[in-house]
C-alpha cells in the first residue's frame, strides 16, 4: 500500500461513507435525491476524515504515542516510509481538496453560496475542518482530553446523518435524529474499541481517552468499564433504531441484519485485550456499514 494511503487508513473511511449513506437513504425514502449532492457528500466526508487521520498520525507521532505499539502494524511515520514533511504536504493537499469539495456540495444543494443557509453550512464546514485538525494537533488537542467520543457522536452522527438528509431535502425532520443518534453511537463505539485496544499505551503516554476516564472513575485500572460502555453504546443504538422503525412511516426493522455482526463484535471485545482487538474493530466497522446499507 502506498504510504499516504496507509496513513489515510482506508478501512476507516467506511465510517464516513456509512454516515452519508444513512442520511442519503433517509432522504431518498421521502422522495429526495441528487446524484451530484450524493457524490459531493461522499467526497467531502471522506476527505475530512482522511485529513483527521493524517493529522492524528502526525500528532501521535510527535507526542510519542505511536512510536512503540507492540503487536500493531506500523504506520507510515513509524516505519519511516513517510517523512514529517511529506505527511504535512499530504495534509495540506487533502485540506484544500476538502474545502473545494465542501463548497461544491453547498453550491449544488442550495444553488448559491451567498444566502443565509449556505453561509451557515460554510461555517459548519469550517468547524468540521478545524475539528478534524485539532483532534490531535496543537498544545491541547481535545482527542487527548477525553472529548473524542462527543466529537465523533456530533460529527459522524448528528451532523453527518442529519446534515446529509438536510442537504437533500432542505427541510428538517426530528425523526431523523433517531437514526442520526444511532449512527453516532455506533461510530463512537468504533472509537471506544480503538481506545480499549490502545488502553495501556495511551495511559503510558498521557493520552486521556474516555476509556481511561471511565477506568479512573470506577477505580478499576482496567478496560472493564469501557467494555460495559461499549455494550451500552451498541444497545442504545439498536433501541433508537427500533423506535424509528416503529414511529416513522418509512422505518423498517431491516437494521437487524447488522445485529449478528454487532453481537460477534461484543463477544470479541469482552474476551480480548490489546492488539488482538483489531479483528473486533474490523467486525464493528463492517457492522456499521451493513447497518447503513439496511436503511436503503
Amino acid at each position: 500500500m502506498l504510504p499516504v494511503l496507509q496513513s489515510i487508513r482506508p478501512r476507516t473511511l467506511f465510517l464516513s461513507v456509512s454516515s452519508v449513506l444513512a442520511g442519503s437513504f433517509l432522504a431518498r425514502a421521502q422522495g429526495h435525491f441528487s446524484w451530484l449532492v450524493f457524490f459531493l457528500l461522499l467526497s467531502t466526508a471522506c476527505l475530512l476524515q482522511s485529513l483527521s487521520n493524517l493529522v492524528n498520525e502526525l500528532g501521535d507521532w510527535k507526542k510519542g504515542t505511536d512510536k512503540d505499539q507492540s503487536g500493531r502494524k506500523s504506520l507510515s511515520l513509524q516505519s519511516g516510509r513517510l517523512t514529517e514533511r511529506q505527511l504535512i504536504i499530504a495534509m495540506f493537499t487533502v485540506a484544500i481538496l476538502s474545502i473545494l469539495s465542501g463548497l461544491g456540495l453547498i453550491r449544488a444543494a442550495f444553488g448559491t453560496l451567498s444566502d443565509t443557509l449556505p453561509m451557515l453550512f460554510i461555517v459548519l464546514g469550517a468547524v468540521a475542518l478545524l475539528a478534524a485538525v485539532f483532534y490531535s494537533a496543537g498544545k491541547r488537542p481535545y482527542g487527548y482530553l477525553g472529548a473524542g467520543d462527543l466529537s465523533v457522536f456530533l460529527f459522524f452522527g448528528l451532523a453527518g446523518v442529519a446534515g446529509s438528509y438536510y442537504l437533500f431535502t432542505l427541510s428538517a425532520d426530528t425523526a431523523v435524529l433517531y437514526i442520526a443518534s444511532a449512527m453516532g453511537l455506533l461510530i463512537t463505539a468504533v472509537l471506544n474499541v480503538n481506545n480499549i485496544r490502545d488502553f495501556d499505551n495511551d495511559r503510558r503516554y498521557g493520552k486521556i481517552t474516555f476509556a481511561l476516564i471511565l477506568s479512573r472513575l470506577a477505580k478499576s485500572g482496567s478496560t472493564a468499564p469501557a467494555k460495559i460502555y461499549q455494550i451500552v453504546l451498541i444497545s442504545l443504538a439498536m433501541v433508537l433504531s427500533a423506535v424509528y422503525a416503529i414511529t416513522s412511516e418509512t422505518g423498517t426493522f431491516l437494521f437487524l441484519v447488522s445485529l449478528p455482526l454487532l453481537v460477534i463484535h461484543l463477544i470479541m471485545v469482552i474476551k480480548r485485550e490489546g492488539a488482538s482487538l483489531d479483528n473486533a474493530l474490523k467486525m464493528l466497522i463492517l457492522g456499521v456499514f451493513v447497518y447503513a446499507l439496511s436503511l436503503f
